[in-house]
């Protein structure tokens, strides 16, 4: 019975190496995931500030009342600066389809919204209010989806309008 310590003393040692690399591989799958949320996170809202900064200046283009030649080279020029397209494709490989699907949707709009102030297309025009409206509620679907994709709660947009009482 000579042997009987020396294979305990392994099976411990196994045992013990086993629950080790479990643990260690547990800890990293749980950073892995904290870091791609944190790169989601950090994408998402570089995205939309970029987003929203491209409409604060298109709405300042409109109000501003250039004629279509300037007003095309101020519209076009915001769009580019704000790095859109490349945080756009950046989200596209990041996200799942559902948020990709709602940062499409938002950029689409606020490109539509840029090529009618191109077009010189003012602040009081008819076209302008139903356009900016399609852009507001596309960037607010874009949060919503964004936000249950990071697990962070956010009353949907009907709930928040009766305040969430009858």
């Amino acid at each position: 019975m000579d042997w009987l310590a020396p294979v305990n003393t392994l099976i411990g040692a196994g045992i013990g190496i086993g629950s080790t690399l479990l643990a260690d591989r547990l800890r990293w799958r749980r950073d892995r995931a904290a870091l791609n949320e944190d790169t989601r996170r950090q994408t998402y809202a570089a995205f939309m500030g970029a987003l929203s900064d491209v409409y604060q200046r298109l709405d300042e283009i409109a109000r501003a009342g250039h004629a279509a030649g300037e007003a095309q080279l101020a519209a076009r020029e915001v769009f580019v600066s704000r790095n859109l397209y490349p945080l756009r494709y950046e989200i596209a490989l990041i996200a799942p389809w559902e948020v990709m699907d709602a940062v499409n949707q938002a950029f689409w709009r606020v490109r539509d919204l840029r090529d009618l102030v191109a077009s010189g297309t003012g602040r009081g025009n008819p076209d302008f209010g139903r356009q900016l409206h399609a852009y507001l509620a596309a960037a607010e679907q874009a949060q919503v989806v964004m936000r249950r994709d990071l697990g962070t709660s956010w009353p949907e947009p009907a709930e928040r309008s009766t305040g969430g009482r009858e």
